[in-house]
């Protein structure tokens, strides 16, 4: 039998009362049914537990390395970074029970269980690639940190295949973010522009595009299109909007008009987007860059003439603009 009604309950099926929606009979039906419930069970210790535990499993290989790195020849740091990936990796199943109870999780309702072996193997793509760059280091035909990107993206894109989940996607964005940037570094990529900058801002803005098609093609949202697969959607088109604003910024310092431009009509595609998808998130990100984009484009037409105090005062009052657009935008469409 379930506990005691919380008190709120109680009030609310008293005040249904008082007003007639409901009679005390059917009062008395509703509490005993709520009652009849079995009390839910309470995962938050062993949750907390399993998120403290993989991340002093990644930041104990990281403290050891860090103090004994050079003492330690590359076999045994590449041997104890795949050693961490692989307990990582393990426990993970041993969390879920077996490889078949992880997708067992990945069909089931979100739970303390779930979201411990998600996190588990988010963390082991970055000791992954740790290990990858550790073994390839200093290797001259090889750039180890594009292949360690690489390496730690598959294994998050991997682990979020098998158990769709917010960590699996942040790790799988923050991988493919830097390995974007390091592909741009890659001499033949870079001489189809002539600029390192334009080249790192085309590659993030596409990387962005790509997580967005994702995203809306509802990739994201399997292998239920639930409030968690909602969830994620939104994260994905979180990611979408970072990543290729990031790209726009990115050529501040060298080209300050492609810049401002760029993020501006990145923003309004926030938007455009926010309109057709309703993700909150486009929203926010769309009066990020247009709140960014317009001082800077001031700023440059007026040669630098403005001071610091107006600056904040404009971005102030952009901010303040369009943040209320973009509200009445979210209020309109519920």
């Amino acid at each position: 039998m379930g506990a005691e009604l919380p008190s709120r309950q109680r009030r609310a099926l008293e005040r249904l009362v008082e007003r007639g929606t409901l009679d005390q009979e059917q009062a008395d039906a509703v509490r005993a049914e709520f009652a009849a419930e079995p009390a839910p069970r309470r995962g938050g210790l062993w949750e907390v537990l399993g998120y403290a535990g993989g991340a002093l499993v990644l930041g104990g290989a990281a403290l050891l390395l860090g103090m004994s790195w050079e003492d330690l020849s590359r076999t045994a740091r590449v041997g104890l970074l795949a050693a961490a990936s692989a307990l990582l990796i393990a426990v993970g199943l041993g969390v879920a029970g077996s490889p078949t109870g992880v997708r067992g999780l990945a069909l089931a309702e979100p739970s303390p269980r779930s979201r411990i072996v998600a996190v588990l193997f988010a963390l082991a793509s970055g000791t992954t690639a740790m290990a990858v760059g550790s073994a390839l280091e200093d290797v001259a035909a090889v750039d180890e940190d594009l292949v360690a990107s690489a390496a730690g993206l598959l294994v998050a894109v991997a682990g979020c295949a098998v158990l769709p989940s917010v960590p699996g996607l942040l790790a799988s964005g923050a991988f493919g973010w830097w390995g974007a940037l390091l592909l741009a570094g890659v001499e033949p990529v870079e001489g189809v522009f002539g600029d390192g900058q334009l080249v790192e801002m085309v590659l993030l803005i596409a990387l962005g595009l790509v997580w967005a098609a994702l995203s809306a093609g509802g990739v994201l949202e399997r292998p239920g299109r639930d409030r968690a697969g909602r969830v994620r959607r939104d994260v994905g088109f979180g990611i979408a909007a970072a990543t290729a604003l990031s790209g726009a910024q990115w050529t501040i310092a060298g080209h300050q008009a492609w810049s401002y431009a760029v993020t501006f009509v990145l923003a309004v595609a926030c938007f455009a987007a926010f309109l057709r998808v309703r993700a909150t998130v486009l929203l926010v990100f769309g009066v990020l860059g247009v709140t960014v984009a317009v001082p800077e484009a001031v700023y440059d037409w007026t040669g630098g003439a403005l001071s610091g105090p107006l600056i904040v005062l404009l971005v102030g009052a952009v901010l303040l603009g369009v943040g209320g657009l973009g509200l009445r935008l979210r209020n309109r469409l519920g």
